[in-house]
């Protein structure tokens, strides 16, 4: 039986929407399924204007602030069956819900029927739809830490209101039947199944009042983004202005001020004898709470507007800032009070939906906009936005991002990344992709382009980006752990791209920007190879005074003294095919190999004492020499950090960094530091 390897290292889960059904809704037509989350609170929504970006954070607002429904044009059909409907898979701590027995028992049942179902099980109409959504669940199940904590709810609402389970209904109906009915079959549907939507009705209202979704579309302005009464502001700073307001003012006050009111208009009547003031009611209308806060708003907050600091005493209004100016004050705003006001949302799930932040942004501040937009995914419990602008995938840590497209049916298609592994799944997708199915040669061009215009830009002014590129997701682990202390405070970035072959191309891209914006790049770029058995070194790369920031390097073990050299990329210097694995520490290499053996004894049966070299206190020797091996064992070696597709590779390096005693025991990775802080 093979292994199952996890893709990612475990992911603490975010409460969130995993994912959203979208039925006839705006440029949706018939059951679309949109993967939002594997985990990660992070998500980024690309593709071409008019293609449903917008959509998708549409429909949450519909779902949470009521906002009102937008049908597809082309949908006339209006029977039961077919109605349009906005279902997201909410994932919740159970600890949230438990409080009521009913209400746990019938989410019990969802939740297991959601995590059980199979896709035959599913529609057979939407057999492609269903194995989408199965792949992805199964995704999530895989790389969630302890995601037995919370439950998965796929529930929402249709366009008259009523709730639906979508494409689960039939699954999940029948699980309740079989919990409740104990084998009688006979009973009617619609007088089974009332209670329990009675009880539904209870859970969806609870489940709402859980979220608080900030939706900024693209034309809200800042303006009137930062008006106190803004819903949407209010959520932000934690409370609404009424609480504020309930703080300070008397619970008589508004009393107080209806009595002497009453008080002169009784005295008015006295004085007039045959007249009075009355209101066109019966009843005589009192001042209310709501109306003396309304007339404070009005007077008082109703004329301060928010304004920008400037130096140390230059305030300007936000109106009057640039377009591209405002939008990046949204998000600061936004990204400030989340921080701030933590503690105030802490019974709440923050959901944040911005729609295109670099809109109206100058290209040289887009990186630093969406790095400040990823920063704030950690101070809610999930970040959507929507974008043209790709550049912004090397630029964050990890998180998601789903490519939307229409294939040749017209049909939309939806790739869903890893952001960790970005390049690397881009092209998965890309060789899974069929003739009717594939990503948009816009897309794969604009791939490239936007990666490498976002590194030249990052990498130019007065704080530019520094860059590691490499070949694989293994590395990315080794050296988001060695690297660590430059990725925190140099603006380090590990940019993993697939193989030697995308290195390659990326250096072809760079090299030529970098000789035309030599003067304004100040950033550094390192680019790492393994040592292949056929190495390519039939071109030259720009030497070192041709740009002093750019280097294209990859390893050499040397056999004569036991050290590991990074080589110029065309040098002619021999070597072995060397990889990432041949030049880690051969101590600390030896030991992470041991903590396998008990999970894989026959692929690591060659671990025997009598193989063993012996390892000088202090001394470096690179991993390729750890060990007398023969041929057929390095063989086997090899076909272990093979096993699923190199996916071993990961977690070895995962477990290898936990067994580091020395953070400097790599001498080649002091080399790389050395260039990356030199001035």
């Amino acid at each position: 039986m093979n292994k199952i390897i996890k893709i990612y290292e475990k992911i603490e889960v975010n409460v969130l929407i995993l994912g959203i059904f979208l039925r006839h809704i705006k440029t949706y037509k018939g059951i679309n399924f949109i993967p939002l989350s594997d985990g990660n609170s992070f998500c980024g929504l690309v593709g071409d204007n008019g293609i449903g970006k917008s959509t998708i954070l549409e429909s949450l607002d519909t779902i949470f602030n009521n906002r009102d429904w937008n049908i597809n044009i082309e949908h006339k059909s209006k029977t039961k069956d077919n109605l349009p409907y906005i279902l997201p898979i909410f994932c919740i701590e159970k600890s949230k819900l438990d409080n009521d027995l009913d209400h746990t028992d019938i989410l019990n049942i969802v939740n297991k029927a959601t995590r059980e179902i199979t896709i035959p099980e599913f529609p057979s109409r939407s057999k492609e739809v269903s194995t989408r959504v199965f792949d992805h669940i199964a995704r999530f199940l895989v790389n969630a830490d302890e995601n037995d904590k919370y439950y998965l709810i796929p529930l929402g609402v249709k366009e008259d209101r009523s709730l639906s389970f979508g494409i689960f209904e039939r699954f999940i109906h029948q699980r309740l039947k079989d919990n409740y009915l104990l084998g009688d079959d006979n009973s009617d549907d619609e007088n089974f199944f009332e209670p329990i939507y009675k009880i539904l009705s209870e859970i969806w209202e609870k489940i709402l009042g859980l979220y608080n979704y900030i939706y900024i579309p693209k034309e809200l302005s800042a303006e009137d983004f930062t008006k106190l009464h803004n819903k949407e502001f209010q959520i932000l700073m934690g409370k609404t202005l009424t609480e504020t307001l309930d703080t300070f003012i008397p619970q008589n006050f508004v009393q107080k001020i209806n009595d002497n009111l009453d008080q002169i208009i009784t005295a008015i009547t006295e004085d007039l004898d045959f007249y009075t003031y009355r209101t066109i009611h019966t009843r005589q209308q009192k001042l209310k709470k709501a109306d003396i806060y309304q007339l404070i708003t009005d007077a008082y907050f109703g004329i301060r507007h928010i304004h920008q600091r400037f130096n140390t005493d230059s305030w300007i209004p936000i109106s009057k800032l640039s377009s591209g100016e405002k939008q990046k004050a949204i998000l600061n705003i936004a990204h400030t009070l989340l921080i701030k006001k933590q503690s105030s949302n802490k019974d709440k799930y923050v959901i944040l939906g911005f729609d295109e932040p670099e809109s109206s942004l100058h290209i040289s501040a887009c990186f630093d906009v969406f790095q400040q937009l990823y920063d704030t995914s950690k101070y809610c419990n999930q970040l959507i936005f929507t974008t043209h602008w790709y550049g912004f995938l090397p630029a964050v840590i990890d998180g998601n991002t789903v490519i939307i497209s229409r294939n040749d049916n017209q049909d939309h298609q939806f790739d869903f990344i890893n952001i960790y592994k970005y390049r690397e799944e881009t092209k998965q997708a890309q060789e899974k992709s069929g003739k009717n199915n594939k990503l948009p040669s816009s897309i794969k061009l604009k791939s490239v382009n936007d990666l490498v215009q976002s590194i030249i830009c990052g990498s130019m002014g007065e704080e530019p980006f520094n860059w590691i590129i490499c070949e694989g997701s293994s590395e990315k682990v080794y050296f988001n752990y060695f690297f660590s202390d430059l990725i925190e405070n140099n603006r380090l970035r590990i940019l993993p791209v697939g193989s030697y072959k995308e290195v390659k191309r990326l250096y072809n891209h760079l090299s030529i920007a970098f000789q035309e914006f030599k003067d304004e790049i100040t950033g550094k770029v390192y680019l790492l190879c393994d040592t292949d058995k056929d190495l390519d070194n039939k071109y030259t790369p720009l030497q070192e005074n041709q740009h002093p920031n750019l280097r294209y390097r990859r390893f050499v073990n040397n056999t004569r003294n036991g050290t590991t050299r990074l080589e110029v990329i065309n040098t002619s210097v021999a070597s072995d095919p060397t990889e990432l694995e041949d030049v880690l520490n051969a101590k600390t290499f030896v030991k992470t190999l041991e903590q396998f053996k008990d999970d894989f004894p026959k692929e690591l049966k060659l671990l025997e004492p009598d193989i063993y070299e012996v390892f000088e206190e202090n001394e470096f020797l690179p991993s390729a020499w750890a060990f007398s091996l023969s041929p057929p064992n390095r063989i086997k070696l090899m076909k272990f950090f093979d096993t699923n597709k190199g996916e071993m590779k990961v977690q070895f390096a995962k477990k290898y960094i936990q067994n580091v005693d020395d953070i400097n025991e790599l001498p080649w990775i002091n080399d790389i530091k050395k260039f990356l802080i030199s001035t």
